[in-house]
């Protein structure tokens, strides 16, 4: 709605002007209008006048006879000023929602497809926070990809033919699995335990390459060894990925894409172009698109090198529509190597999210696991927080219901306190932040919808409203609403879920200074009030349902 306030103001600008021109539109500081525009600056060399002059002129030609939003204008300083009437604002905004629902803010289909690649751990172990990272952003880009019109394929690609399978094999052949452990963490303990067993005994790096040979070539037992142990480990990050409400449309194995043919094939293109060098090695020189670094396709003894493989994906799945990575600081340089490579071969190349590391205070969670913490570890202590924090609001409660409220809110927390920073920033998880229910975390927003479910249990909204001179928490609530669609169209455009994580915030916090100071129930104006929790309520649920927060009707 508030892109229908900005093609009114546009156009009220343009027929002013006579002649067509760029209005750049934004929201300005507070006491200067609802909406600004500089255009007068870029009109002063045009129109050979000051940015002053031009302003005032412009603001004394506008006519509001016909405008529906914007109420008056005002010249300040080179800026022209608009204010929104904000009643007839209120009445369609609600209006609308109220009569799409969950369909508010959706945008029409695009007609294009995209495969979008995130998470795809390697198969010997649990999911560490910096796989959360990647998940989290992934899937929340997912929901909002879609709910923009967009066809979107989420993409696991599993690494089953590097060397960490091959010792999660060697040592599956030697040790028993305990399975009485989540499957991904027992592969985790026979990883560990077969790299000890290798650096003791260095005489099994030979079986280790005999292992690799053998299931690159295809053979038949070895296979069933390395599918087998790679399934399992799959099993338990499937249950981990499950549990914070993420799935995956299409698991692509590494290996097919050898078997097929796939990656000779693609060896041979690059061979044969200007870029491919041999000296033992057969590798790309990439200098002239400002790599230094060479790219090494196939190492001497004729076995090829993992980016090789992974050019034979992504050449695979170009095929299938518009390619979006979730990828780790660690591989930028494969990154901006694939990319190259696909523009020699002239594919389209793929667009990277790259996203920073991710610690907790102190670098470390639990001293059980040590090396790294595991994804599964920061839950459990995101709900054992959780659940301390609703005992002490609740304690009333039921245990079934404190368990319930503390999975969900322990899983909002994790999810909303990683997306809400932006990929390109290192962060630390802290505690005090993902679990703020005052303030700035996902059981503040999730408390802002129990809220608005609380009125609306108490009395429903009629059909129809009149809307009156609205108060300042009204209006700003309105406005909120309003931009909804054009926060999720930019989030989706820039690739930028953090966007929609900031939206919530502020249209929660505008939520509860509303609720304090403009009572609903026992309100004059209380038709409108009520409707307005309602649409309120609505958008809440659907920019939480878009980053993966749980919706909780009662906290």
């Amino acid at each position: 709605m508030l892109l229908e306030v900005k093609r009114e103001a546009r156009e009220l600008i343009i027929k002013a002007l006579g002649f067509e021109i760029e209005v750049p539109l934004e929201e300005p500081r507070q006491g200067y209008g609802d909406l600004a525009t500089a255009v007068c600056f870029s009109l002063a060399k045009k129109l050979k006048k000051p940015p002053v002059e031009i302003a005032e002129e412009l603001a004394s030609r506008i006519d509001l006879s016909r405008a529906r939003f914007i109420e008056r204008v005002e010249a300040l300083n080179g800026f022209i000023n608009f204010y929104l009437n904000f009643n007839a604002l209120a009445e369609a905004v609600v209006g609308e929602i109220l009569e799409k629902g969950g369909e508010y803010g959706k945008g029409r289909p695009k007609g294009e497809r995209i495969i979008l690649e995130h998470t795809s751990a390697n198969p010997d172990g649990p999911l560490h926070i910096g796989h959360g990272r990647n998940a989290i952003i992934g899937d929340a880009l997912a929901r909002i990809l879609r709910f923009s019109g967009y066809e979107v394929t989420t993409q696991y690609y599993l690494n089953d033919m590097g060397k960490q399978l091959a010792v999660v094999v060697l040592g599956l052949r030697r040790l028993e699995l305990d399975r009485s452990s989540k499957p991904d963490h027992a592969i985790a303990q026979v990883y560990v335990e077969a790299n000890k067993m290798v650096e003791a005994q260095p005489e099994l790096q030979e079986e280790l390459s005999l292992l690799m040979r053998a299931y690159e070539a295809g053979e038949k037992e070895v296979v069933e060894e390395f599918r087998s142990a790679a399934e399992y480990c799959l099993r338990g990050i499937k249950e981990t990925l499950s549990r914070l409400g993420i799935a995956h449309d299409l698991f692509t194995w590494e290996s097919e894409f050898v078997r097929r043919g796939d990656v000779d094939d693609v060896v041979e293109r690059l061979r044969s172009t200007k870029y491919a060098r041999e000296d033992g090695v057969l590798y790309l020189d990439l200098e002239e698109f400002g790599i230094e670094k060479e790219l090494v396709l196939r190492r001497s003894d004729g076995t090829y090198l993992y980016a090789t493989r992974d050019i034979a994906h992504h050449l695979w799945k170009a095929k299938l529509g518009k390619l979006i990575n979730v990828w780790g600081a660690d591989h930028k340089l494969l990154a901006k190597q694939l990319s190259a490579v696909l523009r020699i071969l002239g594919e389209e190349e793929p667009e990277f999210i790259i996203y920073e590391f991710i610690s907790l205070p102190g670098g470390k969670m639990s001293t059980r696991r040590g090396v790294f913490i595991s994804l599964d570890e920061l839950i459990d202590e995101a709900v054992s927080r959780a659940y301390a924090e609703v005992a002490k609001r609740r304690p009333q409660e039921s245990e079934e219901f404190k368990a319930s409220v503390a999975e969900s809110v322990g899983i909002a927390a994790v999810r909303f306190n990683i997306v809400r920073i932006s990929p390109e920033k290192a962060m630390v998880f802290r505690w005090e932040e993902a679990l703020d229910f005052e303030r700035q975390g996902a059981p503040f927003i999730q408390y802002a919808y129990a809220r608005a479910t609380r009125i609306l249990e108490k009395a429903q909204p009629p059909s129809s409203f009149k809307v009156r001179e609205l108060t300042e928490n009204e209006r700003a609530l309105v406005k909120l609403l309003a931009s909804f669609p054009e926060v999720v169209s930019q989030a989706a455009e820039q690739r930028r879920p953090s966007m929609l994580a900031s939206y919530l915030i502020e249209l929660a916090t505008a939520f509860h200074r509303f609720y304090m100071f403009d009572p609903v129930l026992r309100s004059e104006h209380r038709d409108f009030r009520l409707n307005l929790v309602k649409a309120t309520r609505s958008v809440l649920g659907s920019a939480m349902r878009l980053l993966g927060i749980p919706v909780l009707e009662m906290m």
